[in-house]
């Protein structure tokens, strides 16, 4: 008998709560962008929903992530995402709910959630897992890269940890505190060592630690490389069986629920990590307790070592990288070494033999999140690329997914292959699905665009999950364009969509294309088009200089127009033709 379970049948008899082990369920994820799963473009940009299937036994357990960036408790049920989750819960399974990230984020009006109103919320994912006969897990927010708690008590917090432990008591179901367990493992376990923390656990990389970040990028505050979401998915296991040890609130229905959970629990191994240097004072990948199968990352930052190699306890070769990832775990425990020049010569460690076990698809998890259905694309439309520094990412804006007006060229001076005419209509609308293969808290957006007359005219432009009131005051003649900018623009590492609708009955200038201040954001399919096209090219190769100008209008986070007076080295004034090209 696997000691686990065993531990658990004991703990069900003391407890009178009976277990299954073949009971099959599935677990429902909702959160955001700390739980999403993301794209392997983005790696080792990581969600714990995404790497928690890899605890639990796959043959009676999958785990479906619907977690998505950018969302809040409150927005993440606007935009029918429960009803989504709920529409698939069956009698049995579980919903994981975390939230709070996005609520507290008070400049971003279209997702802050009032302190008064989040535990409402948060009923509202109770109430609809119990509705079909599902069982509620809240799981509180991982804390923020730093000393201060800020989902807790306390000035100018935002006490998402008390408010949904208050909703788990009220309703007599597990509340996994995620928070306090994240907070005292980085402060404490991890005491007075910030850069482990912030370099090896979230997402703070340098240049050229992995190919998919050849600039590095510095987000070492809220998200998650890999190993820092599979050490959250170990405390929630952890919390979860510290719940069906201790957690006297919880209901008879809810206990025989956990006790079911916590035995499809995998069992975890020792993972320790060291070096053959008595004196190293660099930074290594600390010990670890993850089930076989886990992906593991071994890393080494040496403070004027030199680094060898990597072995395990047999002395077997690994890599000569310092940062040696995509591998999997073993079922066993182990030591794996940092060799480097002077130390003490490889002596193997003695160690049992492995155990068997099954490894499941992906740890057993899936997702739903970011996946968009598009209609095939014309290739054409990816022939928009990198322009300059100040904008590397140009989309062009004819031939929207959905779109109410026409895909035209009868006018001078449009980039790429046209611009599109939106219908003279309070209501029209024009969608793209837009890819972005980075994330961004403060990214700024370009829209080129042109129209003749003398009012404005007014369009409401949706980004990912955020809205903005945009001005388009009139260019002159239809010929002429011009920009307007939307600053601190929220933009999360996966597929959503770009909407521009009209807000007024005379609807939308014509839209010849838009630009983002950030990298590798594009028409979703463009990637694979390009590729096939003519492979990777260098965008350092490829710039487009313009004229700086100082007029335009800016639209801040809160959708307050604002007139932009900085130089901005944009793309107004760009001849026709296909000057941005893969």
């Amino acid at each position: 008998m696997k000691p686990i379970l065993k531990y658990l049948l004991a703990a069900a008899v003391f407890t009178g709560v009976a277990v299954s082990d073949s009971t099959s369920f599935s677990i429902y994820v909702v959160g955001d962008s700390t739980v999403q799963t993301y794209k392997d473009n983005v790696y080792p940009q990581t969600g714990w929903g995404q790497v928690l299937g890899y605890f639990f036994d796959a043959s009676r357990v999958k785990v479906n992530n619907y977690a998505i960036g950018g969302r809040s408790s409150r927005t993440f049920i606007e935009e029918g995402r429960l009803d989504e989750v709920k529409g698939k819960l069956q009698k049995g399974d579980y919903l994981f709910v975390q939230f709070g990230h996005n609520d507290r984020d008070y400049s971003k009006a279209a997702r802050y959630v009032e302190p008064s109103q989040f535990s409402g919320y948060i009923q509202k994912y109770v109430d609809a897992g119990k509705a079909k006969g599902a069982n509620v897990i809240l799981v509180s927010p991982m804390n923020l890269n730093g000393s201060r708690n800020v989902f807790s008590t306390g000035s100018n917090n935002y006490d998402a940890r008390g408010m949904m432990q208050t909703v788990a008591k009220n309703n007599k179901i597990p509340f996994v505190d995620l928070n306090m367990k994240s907070y005292n493992t980085y402060n404490n376990t991890y005491k007075g060592m910030a850069d482990y923390v912030t370099r090896y656990l979230y997402k703070k990389l340098e240049k050229g630690e992995y190919p998919n970040f050849p600039d590095g990028v510095n987000d070492g505050t809220t998200h998650f490389q890999e190993m820092g979401s599979m050490g959250h998915a170990q405390m929630i296991c952890e919390e979860l069986a510290d719940n069906l040890k201790s957690n006297t609130n919880l209901s008879a229905e809810a206990k025989t629920a956990l006790t079911t959970l916590v035995s499809a629990i995998k069992k975890r191994y020792t993972i320790k990590v060291k070096t053959n240097l008595s004196n190293y004072n660099g930074l290594i990948t600390q010990t670890q307790y993850f089930p076989a199968g886990s992906p593991m990352t071994l890393r080494v930052t040496p403070n004027g070592q030199t680094f060898e190699k990597w072995v395990d306890d047999d002395c077997n070769e690994l890599s000569k990288d310092m940062i040696y990832y995509g591998f999997k775990t073993k079922a066993r425990d182990i030591t794996y070494t940092a060799m480097f020049k002077g130390g003490a010569a490889c002596t193997p460690i003695s160690h049992a033999s492995e155990d068997s076990y099954e490894e499941g698809p992906g740890g057993g998890s899936s997702s739903s999140s970011g996946e968009v259905e598009v209609k095939e694309l014309d290739e054409a439309l990816c022939s928009l690329d990198a322009g300059t520094d100040a904008w590397p990412s140009v989309i062009d804006m004819a031939e929207p997914e959905f779109g109410d007006g026409w895909t035209e060229k009868n006018h001078e001076s449009y980039t790429g292959g046209g611009f599109f005419n939106l219908d003279n209509s309070a209501y029209s609308k024009a969608t793209y699905m837009v890819t972005s293969d980075q994330s961004a808290e403060h990214a700024r957006v370009m829209i080129r665009y042109s129209f003749a007359g003398n009012a404005n005219r007014d369009m409401k432009v949706t980004v990912d999950n955020g809205t903005y009131d945009v001005v388009f005051p009139p260019t002159g003649s239809w010929d002429k364009w011009d920009t307007v900018y939307i600053d601190n623009v929220w933009v999360d590492a996966l597929d959503f969509k770009v909407v521009l609708q009209s807000a007024t009955a005379d609807g939308g200038p014509n839209v010849d294309m838009i630009a983002f201040d950030m990298k590798d954001v594009y028409r979703t399919g463009c990637k694979a088009v390009r590729e096939k096209q003519q492979g990777p090219v260098s965008v350092a190769s490829k710039k487009i200089v313009t004229k700086p100008r100082a007029s335009g209008i800016t639209v801040n986070a809160l959708g307050q127009k604002v007139q932009n007076v900085r130089d901005q080295s944009d793309l107004r004034n760009l001849p026709k033709g296909n000057y941005f090209r893969y």
